[in-house]
């Protein structure tokens, strides 16, 4: 993003929250800022939007910059206006947010310390905390403009959706083929608490096998121990 802004103009950026689970947990990709304002903070993935393209072109653009991805789930999240977000002066940021299942972000992920890094997200009693590993902890108000506020709107959102839409599953390696337990740790990892078993899958073959919307195979999860019991049944999306 530019370093000067105009003064009389009022400008349009787009900020992409960029998730996955990794883990069993929430990440997030950061990147550290190059130049001021607010140099070697780190930042979500930042554009401003140029005439000729819309918003969600420019977050599309942005998002195929810090990675080599072709199709991710990408929605918009939020438009934060406030007066003085960025002290170059009057800008006004659209935020989307992007899941991305581990498996394919982790081979596209540049070597440590030499371009964006994954957090780890806590909104416990709501307080952002990231965790970059090797010792590296942030807060919300550690991040560059107002992107902690963006991070928490997008976590908090996340968790509100993760019941009543098919958000869940874009995280999910493989929607064409998971088990109900690969399914659960996405929603421990979002809601950032541990989930009954027995309750989730009632709940989950209620709301979408009964209704058709996920389909069981003919396959099984082939057991990564002898005596393991019972080999998980393998499920589809039925739209993939």
């Amino acid at each position: 993003m530019a370093e000067v802004l105009r003064q009389d103009q009022v400008f349009v950026s787009v900020d992409d929250l960029i998730l996955t689970v990794r883990e069993g947990r929430l990440n997030l990709l950061l990147s550290r800022r190059a130049g001021p304002p607010f140099k070697g903070c780190w930042a979500l993935p930042g554009k401003l939007v140029e005439r000729a393209d819309s918003a969600e072109a420019t977050a599309l653009k942005l998002l195929r910059q810090m990675l080599p991805i072709r199709e991710a789930f990408m929605e918009q999240l939020y438009t934060f206006t406030e007066l003085n977000r960025d002290p170059r002066g009057r800008v006004i940021s659209i935020a989307y947010l992007a899941a991305v299942p581990w498996e394919r972000l982790s081979p596209l992920l540049p070597a440590e310390g030499q371009g964006p890094r994954l957090f780890g997200v806590s909104l416990n009693g709501g307080a952002l905390g990231l965790e970059g590993g090797e010792g590296l902890r942030l807060t919300g108000g550690d991040l560059a403009f107002d992107h902690g506020r963006i991070i928490e709107t997008g976590v908090q959102r996340l968790r509100g959706k993760i019941d009543y839409t098919d958000i869940a599953f874009h995280f999910l390696n493989d929607p064409r083929a998971f088990t109900l337990g690969e399914l659960q740790t996405v929603y421990e990892a979002v809601l950032e608490r541990t989930v009954d078993a027995s309750n989730f899958r009632r709940t989950i073959q209620n709301r979408y096998e009964e209704t058709g919307r996920i389909a069981q195979t003919d396959r099984a999860e082939v057991p990564r121990k002898r005596g393991r019991g019972r080999p998980a049944a393998i499920y589809r999306l039925t739209d993939q």
